[in-house]
């Protein structure tokens, strides 16, 4: 059994299903409607924090996708991407928000998807996101050599946020676990308010969390500092490739045509309450799969047990 099985079958218990309305696609709530879509699909995230997040993150780009694309539009929340995962192997999840890493998994392990948006954090980035290194601003702490002998903050072991810096850290010779002790916060989000609370002298957070803790108050305005750096493939949302090519046309379209400036249109929400995703992002950008070649490149440079076939 695979360490993806073996995790799903713990997060398969703990599954939310949830019906978000929308425009139906036929009269008959199962089966297909007679253009030959599917009256639904289902849509699968993992939440940031509380479960109530997810709605909040995604509630309105669901509702909005449902209405643009006319099929009524399920949510599907669990626990962990691992059962993101098998569920869009399986059959039974038709889209999904997942990280980059998640997604090479996926693909790797027999998932029959395309990517079919970018996220983008702000309007106007360039695809992709920084992991930043970020420690005490008050401390002495100030370059990469400065992890040897610390205690670092690492995010999920199956994240992109924890893939790219061990692949980085390979270059320079710098071992987890040898040069430095490794911590796992599997909520990356939360790693800022444990630098402050100096569970660990450095954390590896991306600088859309580290925003998002400025902005809840986790820590304050200038309270942490950056000392190390590097840029990342940013979360793609993906769709089955068994759906019809005109559906998928067509719910790659409305992807990218839904956005934080769409949704405050729509009279739906005001400011940082029309912003997408865990990480509260503008919206997506057009994608292809090579842009993730990167992460075929850093498994086989680091062959980590989380990267499983990947890296062999």
């Amino acid at each position: 059994m695979t360490r993806i099985c073996r995790i799903v079958t713990a997060a398969m218990a703990v599954l939310l299903v949830t019906a978000t309305s929308g425009c139906g696609g036929g009269d008959d709530e199962s089966g297909q409607s007679q253009t030959g879509w599917p009256d639904k699909i289902v849509f699968a995230a993992v939440p940031a924090g509380e479960a109530s997040t997810f709605q909040d993150h995604y509630g309105l780009f669901i509702k909005a996708l449902s209405e643009e694309v006319g099929v009524k539009v399920e949510t599907f929340q669990a626990a962990d991407y691992a059962g993101v995962i098998e569920a869009l192997i399986a059959g039974t999840v038709d889209m999904a928000q997942l990280g980059a890493f998640s997604y090479a998994l996926a693909v790797q392990n027999g998932a029959k998807i395309e990517p079919t948006g970018l996220l983008q954090h702000r309007k106007g980035d360039q695809p992709g996101y920084v992991v930043l290194g970020v420690t005490k601003a008050s401390g002495t702490l100030s370059s990469l050599d400065d992890f040897r002998g610390r205690t670092v903050c690492f995010p999920d072991p199956a994240s992109t946020s924890t893939l790219l810096p061990l692949f980085e850290f390979s270059k320079a010779n710098l071992a987890p676990d040898k040069d430095f002790k490794r911590l796992v916060v599997p909520a990356g989000n939360t790693i800022p308010r444990a630098v402050k609370r100096g569970d660990c002298e450095i954390g590896l957070v991306a600088d859309a969390q580290l925003e998002n803790a400025i902005r809840t108050g986790d820590v304050a305005e200038g309270e942490l500092k950056s000392i190390w750096q590097v840029r990342a493939p940013h979360s793609p949302v993906v769709t089955r490739s068994a759906l019809p090519d005109d559906l998928r046309t067509k719910i790659r379209a409305a992807t990218l045509k839904i956005n934080s400036e769409y949704l405050e249109g729509r009279g739906w929400c005001k400011g940082d309450a029309c912003l997408v995703s865990s990480n509260r992002d503008y919206g997506y950008l057009p994608v292809e799969h090579s842009y993730y070649q990167v992460i075929w490149d850093a498994c086989k440079a680091t062959r980590i047990e989380a990267c499983g076939p990947i890296g062999s």
